[in-house]
């Protein structure tokens, strides 16, 4: 446990250290990183990858058969959130209109239900499937896995911009 943390806090630390210093989108934004921040899912993606491969304790033979229906489920899901994430936007934009009509600001909604639906569907099939490769109390510790790596991964990114505010605070009263 404290393994992942520093080397998930080390990569962290390493890449801000790295990228150039840029003002972000502002709160509230829509707006990526772009560049920057595909290195740094792709290297999160690594240490979940081996994180997960040690915590679940794959053989080899599982992960040649698991890691290929992992990495689909995985796309298949970004995806769904990249299309929820659309509509969010969308409906963001729509509600600020005083203009528009009811009917259209439901049609999303309902919208952004079917794809809360099919992401339900999407994890069933998931588990499904991987139930002829992980025994039973690998998927339990898979489920727990996934769930324990967000929300680590989302303190110590919190940490991180909480410990940036602070030092931008310092700057401006020094």
């Amino acid at each position: 446990m404290k393994t992942f943390k520093y080397s998930l806090l080390l990569v962290l630390v390493f890449f801000i250290a790295q990228s150039p210093a840029q003002p972000g989108p502002g709160p509230g934004s829509w707006e990526g990183r772009g560049p920057r921040r595909e290195k740094m899912r792709e290297r999160i993606k690594t240490i979940k990858i081996w994180q997960l491969t040690e915590a679940v304790g794959l053989t080899t033979e599982q992960s040649e058969r698991f890691f290929p229906v992992y990495n689909k489920h995985q796309n298949d899901h970004e995806k769904l959130e990249e299309e929820r994430l659309s509509l969010l936007r969308k409906l963001d934009e729509l509600s600020e209109k005083s203009d528009i009509s009811e009917s259209e600001i439901k049609k999303i909604i309902d919208q952004l239900s079917e794809i809360d639906n099919r992401l339900i569907g999407l994890r069933k099939g998931f588990l499904n499937e991987i139930s002829g490769v992980l025994s039973i109390k690998q998927v339990a510790k898979l489920l727990v896995f996934e769930e324990m790596f967000m929300r680590r991964l989302q303190e110590n990114i919190r940490d991180i911009r909480r410990g940036m505010g602070e030092r931008r605070r310092r700057d401006i009263t020094e």
